[in-house]
């Protein structure tokens, strides 16, 4: 084989692959283009108190008791299912509640999620907690789908 077929190859094979790539995300990259995420980028310097976290991380919070969980789901979503012990505060709620209102203190570690990887409430719920105050803000990013899928303590109803 020489070398110009071998090149020649990689390039088709290169070509198909950004095809099938652009094709499997499309639904993602026409919301991109409308802006969708705009709202859900921030900088670490411009939030330095939120970070991202997986679903070992959230599970051990969990485990230990040293977390509140926040769950910004519209609240039928939140009745479906929801991490047990998890507080509802819908992201559209969220835009306009003050410190007073939320049962617990700014010093919580809270860790707040939604559906999953494509659900940006979580993350513009987590830049309102910021901008209140709070100092340890954790955005489980698998969210309630990836909490499900690992099988772990869940409930049903309004009561958390």
């Amino acid at each position: 084989m020489r070398v110009k077929d071998l090149i020649f190859q990689i390039g088709i094979i290169l070509c198909l692959s950004f095809v099938v790539g652009v094709a499997s995300n499309l639904t993602l990259i026409e919301r991109y283009r409308k802006g969708d995420f705009r709202q859900s980028f921030f900088s670490a310097e411009e939030y330095p108190a939120i970070r991202f976290i997986g679903v070992f991380e959230a599970e051990d919070l969990f485990v230990s008791g040293n977390a509140v969980f926040l769950d910004s789901r519209e609240e039928k979503k939140y009745v479906e299912g929801h991490i047990e012990g998890a507080v509802n505060i819908p992201y559209e709620d969220g835009e306009n509640i003050v410190e007073e209102q939320l049962p617990f203190p700014n010093a919580a570690t809270v860790v707040v999620y939604c559906d999953g990887n494509e659900c940006q409430s979580s993350v513009l719920l987590a830049k309102v907690l910021a901008n209140l105050g709070f100092e340890d803000i954790r955005v489980f990013f698998g969210g309630w789908a990836e909490w499900l899928a690992a099988g772990l303590p869940m409930r049903e109803g309004n009561d958390p």
